[in-house]
């Protein structure tokens, strides 16, 4: 019996063993892709912190990010926006980084690619991606001779220069965010361009966090924020939503569209399922049949196998191919 229990406590020495090697063995592999500063880079982005759940902040079901599926993602954004130690590194807890601080590093270099394939890397968007990443203790990575980013402001860039790619220079255009995460789209968006107007759509916590955010980082503008559980009437030149419109309950996307999408010319919505797959809401097709004259376009670079793009009003000049 004392030998049978040896020999065990042997194998799974063993087996422990052979884990290490194989995880010293991949950590080996990725140096060798990524430099050995990354390596250093993510070892710290694997600090996160949790928040315990408010009732001043509950979920009230409106959205994916709105519901039980990310119940603390509300109280977080409450919280950075009221506490200044929250605050300073409210992009590495938990709960922003499921919602939406979660780009790859590997991700991060499709959306370079990406985007040097349509512009020249500009001095200001390096300026621009590092003045944002300065608050909030962001997960980053060394991406060659352009800079230290975390690969989120890579994935707002990409976005940036498609809507400049696709409607033009968005100087002076009245733009409606639906969905809008901790003001970081809005924030580049603004920092390299001057847009006339700025409407933010999302929840009460977020919109305070949104706040907080860009006047920490000195963005002046004409901003305007609206609850997105009951959102407002609204026409702009430009409504953009990344990931958030395909994930608000059914009810609340034919408010929206009656509301905003339908009274704007011109839309970028990137699209995944997640409404459609929890709530009942509208398909990519479904939705794409309300706007006249709108394109599906492929995903470039693809985050998942279901997600696309949806636009509509774009120049006849427009020089991305999809």
């Amino acid at each position: 019996m004392i030998k049978r229990i040896l020999l065990g406590l042997k194998k799974n020495k063993i087996r422990s063993v052979n884990l290490v090697f194989k995880r010293i063995d991949e950590l080996n592999a990725w140096r060798k892709i990524y430099g050995s500063i990354n390596l250093i880079h993510r070892y710290r982005n694997k600090k996160s912190f949790e928040v315990e759940l408010s009732k001043e902040h509950l979920a009230y079901g409106s959205s994916i990010t709105d519901s039980h599926m990310y119940a603390t993602y509300p109280t977080l954004c409450g919280l950075a926006a009221a506490d200044e130690k929250i605050f300073k590194k409210f992009r590495s807890s938990r709960p922003m980084i499921a919602a939406l601080d979660h780009v790859s590093i590997e991700l991060g270099n499709e959306y370079i690619e990406e985007i040097i394939t349509h512009t020249e890397w500009m001095e200001e968007f390096t300026k621009a991606i590092e003045r944002i990443d300065s608050k909030g203790r962001p997960k980053k990575y060394k991406f060659g001779s352009l800079g230290t980013f975390s690969p989120t402001l890579l994935r707002y860039l990409k976005v940036y220069v498609d809507l400049n790619s696709y409607f033009g220079p968005l100087d002076k255009l009245r733009i409606s965010e639906i969905g809008i995460g901790f003001g970081g789209q809005a924030s580049l968006i603004n920092l390299l361009g001057d847009t006339r107007d700025y409407n933010f759509y999302d929840i009460p916590p977020v919109l305070q966090l949104a706040q907080k955010f860009i006047s920490e980082i000195g963005i002046s503008g004409n901003f305007k924020f609206f609850d997105g559980r009951n959102p407002a009437p609204n026409e702009s030149d430009l409504v953009i939503s990344n990931y958030a419109f395909s994930e608000i309950n059914a009810e609340l996307q034919k408010i929206y569209f009656e509301n905003v999408v339908s009274k704007s010319p011109r839309g970028y919505i990137t699209w995944n399922s997640l409404s459609q797959d929890n709530f009942g809401g509208y398909s990519l097709r479904e939705f794409a049949k309300l706007i006249p004259h709108s394109r599906i376009l492929e995903e470039r670079p693809k985050s998942d196998d279901r997600n696309a793009i949806l636009i509509w009003g774009e120049n006849s000049n427009s020089i991305v191919q999809h």
